[in-house]
């Protein structure tokens, strides 16, 4: 499934879509634990459930396993984050509820 569905085309340009692109690129392992994150939830029995909550998590875990620098997650990531993981993980489809993005 390509990302098509989930972005509309005014959305595909815009300076936050680039931005999460760039970050997406550059840390491919948020994707992951997102998905392994919304499916644990899943199999407890939720049917919906907030991106941005698990944003929070993984800076918990980041905060409590790094030193250095500060691991920044952009809460502006989160609703493009929702959508490529309900357009590319059939299992996932509709877990995260999102609006329509504000220009």
């Amino acid at each position: 499934m390509t990302d098509q569905f989930a972005f509309p085309f005014h959305e595909e340009f815009s300076p936050l879509r680039i931005a999460f692109e760039k970050f997406h690129s550059e840390n491919p392992e948020i994707y992951e634990e997102l998905i392994k994150q919304a499916r644990a939830l899943k199999a407890m029995g939720r049917e919906k459930y907030g991106v941005k909550s698990l944003f929070e998590v993984i800076r918990w875990h980041r905060a409590m396993n790094t030193r250095g620098d500060d691991f920044k997650l952009n809460n502006n990531h989160a609703p493009f984050y929702a959508r490529r993981i309900m357009a590319r993980e059939p299992d996932l489809d509709g877990f995260f509820e999102i609006r329509a993005q504000k220009m």
